[in-house]
């Protein structure tokens, strides 16, 4: 039975102001895009043409091909592999198509004839095998990228949108056997991210859309790797990019303009209650300007709206020619006023796959053999072992 009594309760205060709808809590939940992309990608396969029986001979050659010591002999003589599927992971139906086609069709018919039932690869079914690997490579590549754990993934979401749409328009002229797919794909994609697509097309905003919510625009255009490069493969009109690109603008000034708020809010209740606490309190005595120090942070209020003005930190931030990594540029900038923003923002991530790996370290490290450990050892643990690598 486990003790509670050592369990403490956290309160944790909520700014209303970070809700949507303050009588609905549940519109704050970002949902995990490598999921909903998973989603999209089952939608596809399941309801597309011919797929799903090229599917079935795959799979069936990868069952047999790991219980028959022969096939894994040939495979090894070929300096070939044969990858494992697993039903939760699509990925791993991605890989397997790519290990059989990779044999190549002779080769692949010589490890066929080993099968009791005799399955057989065609050309056609080769054609299918090469259409899919071009169709979902993309798909494969974000979803792989979007579950890192140390780096920002909030970013990735609208470009990888974007980019998946666009591949999807480019390639459907090209495909013999797969058009069915690509059209399920495209409608999935646009149903399971309405709110992205809304917020493109400057449309009105549903209530509870998927991926409606303003951080992802925002997030795309604050990565340095992105900015509004991502803006041209929607190929819109010059005024109708104009108009999406000064959407996103705003947004972000009101977020920016919302964090200064609060600052000058917290600030003044913190003057205020020094100044209540004690009427013997007195000003600190200012300190004296060194030698030429030409420091801004030691001017006076006079121009201070100019230094922390949102519009003028985010048109040089736009405007700056430097393209390095998201880390590395933003911990050298001096854009105070973004940068606190950043922060805030770039604390989601877009996938849930690292917080389920620390539940999965946590699940090895509290083992049937420990169950004596203390909680306190237990986070310490936990704690070490996800962050190993920075020791």
């Amino acid at each position: 039975e486990v003790d509670t009594s050592s369990f403490h309760f956290i309160n944790i205060p909520q700014d209303d102001g970070d809700l949507i709808d303050g009588d609905n809590p549940s519109n704050i939940r970002l949902s995990c895009f490598a999921h909903t992309l998973q989603l999209c990608i089952r939608d596809g396969l399941k309801n597309a043409s011919y797929v799903p029986k090229v599917l079935a001979k795959c799979q069936a050659l990868a069952k047999f091909s790991n219980k028959s010591s022969r096939i894994a002999d040939l495979l090894e003589q070929l300096n070939k592999n044969i990858n494992k599927m697993n039903l939760t992971r699509w990925n791993s139906e991605y890989m397997l198509i790519k290990s059989i086609y990779s044999i190549g069709k002779n080769d692949l018919e010589l490890i066929t004839s080993l099968m009791d039932n005799g399955i057989k690869f065609s050309n056609n079914d080769f054609i299918i095998l090469e259409e899919l690997i071009d169709i979902l490579e993309p798909f494969y590549e974000i979803s792989i990228k979007c579950q890192a754990g140390t780096a920002v993934t909030a970013s990735l979401v609208v470009p990888s949108i974007v980019h998946l749409t666009a591949h999807l328009r480019d390639i459907k002229q090209n495909v013999s056997f797969c058009a069915k797919l690509i059209q399920q794909l495209q409608e999935s994609i646009k149903t399971r991210f309405s709110g992205i697509f809304n917020r493109l097309n400057l449309g009105e905003l549903i209530d509870n859309a998927p991926y409606a919510d303003s951080l992802y625009l925002m997030a795309a255009v604050l990565d340095p790797s992105f900015k509004f490069y991502w803006i041209r493969d929607l190929q819109l009109s010059v005024p109708m990019e104009t108009r999406l690109k000064q959407s996103i603008i705003q947004l972000i000034i009101d977020e920016m303009n919302n964090d200064s708020t609060t600052t000058t809010t917290e600030l003044h209740e913190i003057n205020f209650s020094s100044t209540t606490s004690s009427s013997f309190t007195t000003t600190p005595k200012a300190k004296r300007r060194k030698l030429f120090n030409y420091d801004d942070s030691r001017t006076n209020g006079s121009n201070e709206s100019t230094k922390l003005d949102p519009r003028v930190e985010l048109d040089a931030y736009l405007n700056d020619p430097v393209h390095t990594k998201f880390s590395d540029y933003w911990f050298h900038s001096q854009l105070k006023m973004l940068k606190k923003l950043i922060a805030r923002l770039f604390s989601v991530q877009a996938s849930s796959a690292p917080i389920e790996r620390v539940f999965s370290h946590a699940g090895l490290i509290l083992s049937s053999r420990r169950t004596n450990m203390n909680e306190q050892l237990f986070r310490d643990l936990v704690l070490l072992r996800v962050n190993q690598n920075l020791l």
